[in-house]
């Protein structure tokens, strides 16, 4: 064998040498892998502090992340069998993920246990048309809502037939009233042009009134069809449900340029656009139809009694069980269904989770900032009249 033959079978083994023994120390031994083993607690609240135990931990706490759906937990400490973090708040169900420079470690499923505070913000309770300050005001069956960037609230004021309007800064109430010589009946939903600051409210009977911000008024759509739901999208067009034959239609400000957008959808009530420009639809099922105009049904929750959903940043979804007097919550992380707040009495009543209640939960609607506002009314005793908040965290 010649020297250029003995050459290349030493380069030969030295590269199979640095293939299989990669992780091999300089004493021989192989670097220990990390472990994740378990969690001081698979349930709790964000802002609560747990420790992550496991093996083999870095010495250095900043080489690696503690994450629940993405969303990473606050490092207070850390050694080399376990890491003390603060939860997250709304970082949702599901496995703890550890990750060290490129890998990611799974470690246990956790759940995450969500804290509805409610309170009223408007409403005496008892039926009338009272203005000025929040909680001395009354309403008579109010049922759509709508937040505007500021956080006041325009309101459906159906048995008064009147819009109402919750200013935040000052805490009181308002009226735009529809003028008698308008053909509308009603007003059950409600949606406002973030731009031209008109309002767009339906009659559940056949019609669609613009609302200028002067008061002035104008039908805008009067036809065959019994409106329900209604949303502003992104390309400044109105998105009108039609509850007896199952549509959602699309029209401009003027109620002129009429298209079909999707069918066969049993009762659509409700409708939202999310922050990727797709429109939600509340019915006998949740469902999503994208920009393209692709219907899907995301969601059925067969326990579910009423008409109002709304959806937050994170995916999750809130139904106001208007029967049931509670607040359901679909947690997007894990697809669970549970009642995050309401005692199922039917009753307004302030309180934390369980420990609160709702009389007939109506319309609902969320901010910008996430909270929830829900309006109710009980057709059973003519009670509730009110608009709650529900902070969750």
């Amino acid at each position: 064998m010649n020297k250029h033959s003995l050459l290349s079978l030493s380069a030969v083994a030295l590269i199979l040498l640095t293939v299989l023994l990669p992780a091999c120390t300089k004493s021989g031994s192989k670097t220990p892998s990390l472990v994740i083993d378990s969690i001081s607690t698979t349930s709790f609240h964000g802002g609560d502090t747990v420790t992550v135990y496991g093996k083999n931990l870095p010495a250095n706490a900043g080489a690696f992340t503690v994450l629940l759906n993405g969303k990473p937990f606050q490092l207070l400490s850390a050694g080399a069998d376990s890491i003390v973090v603060v939860v997250p708040k709304m970082a949702g169900s599901g496995p703890v993920v550890v990750t060290v420079g490129n890998d990611s470690i799974r470690g246990p499923a956790v759940t995450y246990n969500y804290v509805a505070t409610v309170t009223t913000i408007a409403g005496n309770g008892i039926a009338g048309n009272v203005n000025g300050p929040a909680l001395a005001s009354s309403f008579n069956c109010p049922w759509g809502i709508t937040a505007d960037a500021n956080g006041d609230l325009y309101i459906a004021d159906e048995y008064n037939r009147l819009i109402r309007k919750y200013t935040a800064a000052s805490a009181t109430i308002s009226q735009l009233a529809i003028p008698d010589s308008v053909i509308f009946y009603s007003p059950y939903n409600i949606a406002l042009d973030r731009v031209t600051h008109n309002l767009y409210v339906t009659d559940f009977n056949t019609h669609v009134v613009k609302v200028h911000p002067d008061n002035s008024a104008t039908t805008i759509y009067n036809d065959s069809a019994t409106t329900a739901g209604i949303a502003v999208g992104p390309d400044g067009y109105l998105y009108v449900a039609n509850d007896n034959y199952g549509l959602v239609i699309r029209m401009d400000t003027s109620g002129n340029n009429r298209s079909l957008v999707a069918n066969n959808i049993l009762t659509p009530r409700n409708l939202w656009f999310d922050k990727a420009g797709d429109l939600w639809v509340s019915a006998y099922g949740i469902y999503e139809i994208s920009s393209k105009g692709t219907k899907s049904e995301v969601f059925f929750d067969k326990s579910f009694q009423g008409w109002e959903v709304a959806k937050d940043t994170l995916g999750n979804l809130y139904e106001a069980d208007h029967f049931g007097n509670t607040l359901r919550m679909i947690e997007a992380s894990t697809g669970r269904v549970f009642t995050v707040a309401g005692s199922g009495n039917a009753a307004d009543v302030d309180g934390v989770g369980m420990n609160a209640s709702f009389n007939g939960p109506r319309g609902l609607c969320i901010d910008d900032n996430g909270v929830l506002y829900m309006t109710t009314y009980n057709d059973a005793t003519q009670g509730g009249n009110e608009v709650r908040k529900i902070t969750i965290q």
